[in-house]
């Protein structure tokens, strides 16, 4: 074959080449289905709808475990419970029912270009079941007040408490670990504050909610450092360490407006 057959060849597979990768191909790769969208929303809840209800219904169960760690539930308080759970979770399928219905729109309308926007819309109702649909804002939650005698709110406000101290202890030991790399402390001076941090946590009369306890926390242990440290029985703190403290003395302060406002500094 000489040069110029050579060439000719070469641009002929190569304009066929473009030409089999039609505009409509290339719409196809960027179009998704109502499936591809359920799987986004479910996609950490069993991928699927059914999948997705039996696992919100077993949940439903554990929270009378949960609850019943620290009181025993009766038969009608139970049936009380599992109605209102129930309940969010028809309210939950009726959002994703209503984010379907969007995403069928828009598909008919732009033959479902906008992947982002499709995106956007599973998005919330993905979070949703990640962060749990039984929350306090839940009709669960709100059952549990209704039917609960006082006793028995005291034994679950007891249980409630006792299991956020122990949370807020464990994050106390992992901010004084890893904040002591940057500042060298010695093995006393962490031993000193996880004993203060302690003591503090005990003597919350209020602890930060679940939804915001790691940024609340985190603002009150830095708040607590810059207070110990300068206690008089404090290990003595070296140059170096004191200026890493005065730069975390800025960020407790702007964090008092804050943990005022949320009851937990007076």
């Amino acid at each position: 074959m000489n040069t110029r057959r050579l060439v000719a060849w070469y641009i002929a597979a190569l304009l066929g080449t473009f030409i089999a990768i039609s505009p409509q191909q290339c719409e196809a790769q960027n179009r998704i289905s109502l499936a591809q969208f359920d799987n986004w929303i479910f996609q950490t809840a069993g991928r699927d709808e059914a999948q997705c209800r039996k696992g919100l219904e077993k949940k439903i169960e554990l929270q009378f475990v949960r609850i019943e760690q620290s009181t025993p539930l009766t038969e009608s308080q139970k049936d009380s419970l599992r109605l209102a759970g129930q309940g969010d979770i028809k309210r939950f399928f009726d959002r994703v029912n209503q984010a379907r219905e969007k995403f069928l729109r828009m598909e008919q309308k732009d033959n479902n270009l906008h992947i982002n926007e499709a995106y956007q819309l599973a998005s919330p109702l993905q979070q949703e079941l990640s962060m749990g649909i039984f929350g306090k804002d839940s009709l669960m939650a709100k059952a549990t007040r209704h039917v609960m005698t006082d006793d028995q709110a005291t034994q679950i406000q007891e249980r409630v408490l006792e299991q956020s101290r122990a949370m807020m202890e464990m994050q106390g030991k992992v901010f004084i670990a890893t904040i002591s790399r940057g500042m060298a402390m010695t093995a006393k001076q962490q031993r000193g504050l996880q004993e203060r941090f302690q003591k503090k946590i005990q003597q919350l009369a209020k602890l930060p909610d679940e939804e915001e306890r790691g940024f609340v926390s985190r603002s009150l242990f830095i708040l607590w450092l810059v207070e110990i440290i300068g206690e008089e029985d404090f290990p003595h703190f070296d140059a170096e360490q004191m200026v890493v403290v005065k730069r975390l003395e800025n960020r407790a302060n702007d964090a008092k407006p804050m943990l005022k406002l949320r009851g937990l500094l007076k």
